[in-house]
């Protein structure tokens, strides 16, 4: 390799070769991203260094960020909740108006998002250094003296004549579109899904069949294959209008105030021009490393053997702010991470100084742009399950009787003013017992939790709530109708569905919902639990519920009953296929 090539001139840093389109392919990895790679566990670092490509797979539905689109709830007048509460802008609606009423439905993009680790999710950044000269040789790692990446904000700038409403229109098109086909998609699991009884798989095909033929399809997969069609129009429409209307992408990258560092308390976004994005690392701006992977020369088969590989640990998370107030890193911006490595300059480095020298810098292409998860993301928490013992109060007892008074509660509270009904006291020390501080708060949690679900009208908080011996006993009549009505029926809507060996028609099934003995209203009421006083509150008023979100709860209620074993939580782990490279990795330059 001539000196040009050793100071950086010819160098690529691409995504690593198991991550090419053709794993090692030259002609592919010319062009590859830095990779984003998910991980499971706290030991994710080992698993990595054990074998790099034995990630987890991003999920087309969980690990993208999820929007919602508002569709007509088509409920008549008087049957209103909050789940419907909205108008066509999800504005609240006036209380008690059904006119022009909409429900949220799920509608998942393409955006990658990020969860956090609470959410036992770990993610690393990693790419591969090579030299563009034919055989795409790879650059040998000591000819490199810094290596790292950042992580950049993108936010999209909007031209005097483009409104941010006229925006959020176009957008809003392509989330119904994606809002169609999941629920489509959904429709069509259902038809095949092992697990489900045969007869709610016959009676999803039928209707994914009956969906078809209605716009002239010979299948479901051939009305699937229309709306994926579809959708990508629309994406391929909305990226046009976007760019007809000259709306760009700026990027910007974070600043620690002078004298801080990567930990520090304060920083601030500042936008970065096209020079500054593929130049040097701007002054100041925030960078994170990247380690080698040098795997042991002994494992030949190593997914890094004779390779250069790069990877480092993506923040997710931070206590920096800006002077606002801002947090670094929220769940409603989109970034981006950027790696770069630095050659070796010819000339002898630098001492006590980081780069040593001033060589030449090369920055990849950046990765897929993703969002963070929200701390309190329901899918997220779900992949990390707690489970709290409650004290056994006769235990408690037992105990508490072989201890003088304070032996058992470590938890002090030091009161500068003691707080008491008569008044603002002085000082005061009180010590409690953790068991008697959960005891209280799981008391406080079941008088509270029906009291804001009647008094918001928040009905479907119910389903947020799983207990393994069910406090509710379900209509055989309701299981076995709903047992057999596959996904997307709107029952206020659905005349002509019918159901072999129950309710032959939508009215028979509303009738079930709403009538009868031991009608859904006792069971959420008995779900809903007594009031702050101990009595039992008024009964709500079904009729002012979509008997289509009665349909949903009255599903999850039976399926509760149903239950023989505790269900899994969280997302299941599901592996990337381990690939070979197609290429010989040939020798270093």
């Amino acid at each position: 390799m001539n000196a040009v090539h050793d100071n950086g001139a010819h160098w690529r840093l691409v995504g690593p070769w198991y991550r090419w389109p053709r794993p090692g392919l030259p002609d592919d990895g010319r062009v590859a991203p830095a990779a984003l790679q998910k991980f499971a566990g706290s030991d994710f670092m080992a698993q990595f260094l054990r074998q790099p490509q034995h990630s987890l797979k991003f999920d087309p539905v969980i690990d993208v960020v999820q929007e919602h689109d508002l569709v007509n709830a088509k409920t008549t007048a008087g049957k209103l909740t909050t789940l419907f509460a909205l108008d066509n802008k999800g504005d609240p609606l006036p209380k008690g108006s059904a006119a022009n009423a909409f429900r949220a439905r799920l509608a998942p993009g393409t955006l990658r998002k990020l969860y956090q680790p609470t959410h036992d999710r770990f993610y690393l950044v990693s790419c591969e250094l090579h030299c563009d000269d034919p055989g795409f040789p790879r650059v040998a790692r000591q000819k490199v003296c810094q290596s790292g990446f950042t992580v950049r904000r993108r936010r999209s700038v909007l031209p005097s004549n483009v409104s941010a409403t006229a925006l959020e229109a176009q957008a809003a098109i392509v989330r119904t579109a994606e809002a169609v086909l999941f629920e489509l998609q959904t429709l069509a699991d259902a038809a095949t899904d092992p697990q489900g009884s045969a007869e709610l798989r016959s009676k999803s095909q039928q209707r994914l069949q009956k969906l078809a033929t209605d716009e002239w399809l010979a299948s479901g997969e051939a009305l699937l294959a229309r709306r994926r069609n579809e959708l990508a129009d629309k994406r391929a429409s909305f990226a046009t209008w976007q760019q007809a209307h000259g709306i760009s992408v700026a990027l910007d990258g974070w600043f620690p105030v002078t004298g801080g560092s990567a930990s520090g308390p304060r920083g601030e976004w500042r936008e970065l021009n096209a020079a500054e994005r593929v130049a040097d690392i701007v002054s100041g701006e925030q960078a994170y490393p990247l380690f080698p992977l040098v795997p042991d020369p002994r494992e030949t088969t190593h997914d890094g053997a004779g390779r250069t590989l790069y990877y480092g640990v993506v923040p997710t998370q931070d206590l920096q702010h800006d002077p606002g107030g801002k947090p670094h890193f929220d769940d409603r911006t989109t970034y981006e991470a950027w790696c770069f490595v630095r050659a070796h300059h010819h000339c002898p480095p630098k001492a006590g100084r980081k780069p040593d020298c001033n060589g030449r810098l090369v920055w990849s292409l950046p990765t897929e742009a993703f969002r963070l998860a929200a701390a309190f993301d329901v899918q997220g928490s779900a992949n990390r399950p707690i489970t709290i013992r409650m004290p056994d109060l006769r235990d408690l007892a037992a105990q508490t009787a072989l201890r003088p008074r304070g032996k058992l509660s470590p938890v002090r509270f030091d009161q500068p003013q003691h707080l008491s009904p008569t008044g603002i006291g002085g000082p005061s020390i009180c010590s409690f017992s953790i068991p008697l501080i959960t005891i209280v708060a799981l008391f406080l949690l079941n008088i509270f939790l029906p009291i804001v679900v009647m008094l918001f009208q928040l009905w479907f908080l119910l389903l947020l709530r799983f207990c393994v011996l069910p406090q509710l006993s379900i209509s055989m009549k309701v299981d076995a109708a709903l047992a057999v009505t596959p996904p997307g029926i709107d029952f206020e809507v659905d005349g002509a569905l019918t159901v072999e060996g129950a309710a032959k028609s939508v009215a028979e099934l509303n009738a079930l919902l709403q009538g009868g003995v031991d009608t859904l209203e006792d069971r959420i009421l008995e779900d809903a639990g007594p009031d702050m006083k101990g009595e039992t509150p008024d009964p709500p008023d079904l009729g002012q519920l979509s008997n289509t979100a009665l349909a949903g709860m009255a599903q999850s209620y039976g399926d509760n009953k149903a239950l023989t074993a505790t269900p899994e939580v969280g997302e299941p782990l599901e592996f990337e296929t381990t690939v070979t490279p197609v290429w010989p990795k040939g020798n270093p330059a």
